[in-house]
């Protein structure tokens, strides 16, 4: 078991980095959490495994809501969870990032997704040039490759079934990566502080509505899909359901048609997500 996985504690800092990055450029202001999920230690019981969650959320002018969250299963993972929605009436792309650490592997995930539709929104790329992030692909693509487990695997579905994206990161590597991926990651972080820095209010109330359908419509697809991924039942192993569920609110918003907390829930009358491994 890899001495990674077995420490409860945070060798990695890559939330706190992240959040220091943010709040350098942007006025932040604390949401409330949850005492179930805000920063708790969970002893191994009957009903659960042995854990720890510490889940930070903020807002901003521009920002709904910011999530930076870690997650420990012991002997199992540490998630390291970062993602942003913008606030209505702002359009700029939403961020996410992930770092799973498991035994022998690490599992990198990425994207800056745009919020538009952009087939019919021609002008998004113009007012939110992503050539940044195409650049720190281009850059680190080159040094992450070389530790991909196994053969050149096909790509990897996931958040593109979910989404749309055509910049969506999602891969497994050695445990060599870890520095590499973290540097990427705020890097990252970095391009889409700029983003965000551009960001103008929507113009026009019909073009305003129209993004905020577009916004709901891809918060409910995400969170679902997700949901459905082998990431709730990892959550409510150690959380149980009640945690599960709030730690899905607390990163997607709660759901528009309220659903029980202390049991697992559906969405979009799937069962498992495209993309995802079976169960």
């Amino acid at each position: 078991m890899t001495h990674a996985v077995d420490l409860a504690e945070d060798r990695l800092g890559l939330n706190d980095a992240q959040l220091a990055i943010a709040a350098d450029r942007v006025a932040l202001e604390p949401l409330d959490v949850p005492e179930l999920i805000a920063d708790r230690a969970y002893v191994a019981g009957p009903a659960n495994e042995a854990g720890h969650v510490r889940f930070v959320s903020r807002r901003g002018a521009k920002i709904e809501r910011l999530t930076a969250y870690r997650f420990h299963r012991q002997g199992i993972l540490n998630e390291h969870l970062f993602h942003v929605w913008p606030a209505a009436g702002y359009d700029w792309p939403v961020l996410t990032t992930v770092v799973f650490e498991r035994e022998g592997a690490v599992i990198l995930g990425a994207d800056l997704i745009p919020t538009p539709d952009v087939v019919f929104d021609r002008t998004y790329y113009a007012r939110y040039d992503l050539g940044a992030y195409s650049a720190l692909l281009a850059d680190y693509w080159p040094k992450l490759t070389p530790h991909r487990l196994g053969a050149e695997p096909p790509p990897n579905a996931y958040f593109t079934k979910q989404i749309g994206s055509s910049l969506s990161v999602l891969e497994y590597l050695d445990e060599g990566a870890l520095d590499i991926a973290t540097e990427f990651l705020l890097d990252l972080t970095r391009v889409w502080v700029d983003l965000h820095d551009s960001a103008q209010p929507v113009e026009g109330p019909l073009r305003a509505r129209t993004e905020e359908r577009r916004i709901a419509l891809m918060r409910q697809a995400y969170k679902g899909l997700d949901y459905h991924s082998p990431a709730s039942d990892g959550l409510a192993s150690v959380l149980g359901w009640t945690g599960a569920n709030l730690m899905f609110d607390g990163v997607f918003g709660p759901d528009d048609e309220p659903q029980r907390s202390d049991v697992r829930r559906r969405y979009l009358d799937i069962d498992r997500s495209p993309g995802a491994p079976p169960r």
